[in-house]
């Protein structure tokens, strides 16, 4: 019978012990170094980038991007259904922007599924402190959401995200 209730609790330790262990866990997203990570990913972001920049000055915006092979269902839908929103956050944008003469990849954090990926960009605008361009690229490599943030030096703007945004 004693054997039977040591069974029992050493169960039951074993139990909480594992229990304690994944909930004590960082739930952190995971920074990973710029020379670690896959190539395929740097391309892959590197080309998205170049076309959410490109189709800031498109005469099609937004929509440039809908015949690119990497944009996910999520990401389409949001084009379509706020066409108006996406058109008025364009022209604002490429306004604020001016012309980007470069981007440099500067972190990438993995949130599990998906690959945070920021981009700064250098801008001729000379009224902006910061401009970056984050994208969200998810295991298949495919584009999962995008955030133009900027900062000017007068401090109107803030890090404010200038186009939409998916509701969560």
């Amino acid at each position: 019978m004693e054997s039977r209730s040591m069974k029992y609790l050493n169960n039951v330790l074993v139990v909480i012990i594992l229990l304690l262990a994944t909930s004590c866990g960082s739930k952190e997203n995971t920074k990973i170094p710029l020379k670690e990570v896959d190539q395929k990913l740097k391309s892959k972001g590197s080309l998205i980038v170049g076309d959410i920049l490109k189709s800031l000055n498109h005469s099609e915006g937004a929509r440039y991007l809908l015949g690119k092979d990497y944009v996910t269902p999520m990401v389409h839908g949001r084009i379509v259904m706020n066409e108006e929103m996406y058109e008025k956050s364009y022209s604002m944008g490429s306004l604020i922007l001016g012309t980007v003469s470069e981007y440099k990849l500067v972190q990438v954090i993995d949130k599990g599924l998906i690959k945070s990926m920021r981009y700064q960009l250098t801008s001729d605008n000379k009224d902006l402190k910061f401009v970056e361009l984050k994208i969200d690229i998810n295991i298949e490599n495919t584009l999962a959401d995008f955030y133009l943030y900027v900062t000017d030096f007068d401090g109107i703007l803030k890090r404010e995200n200038i186009l939409p945004t998916a509701i969560k």
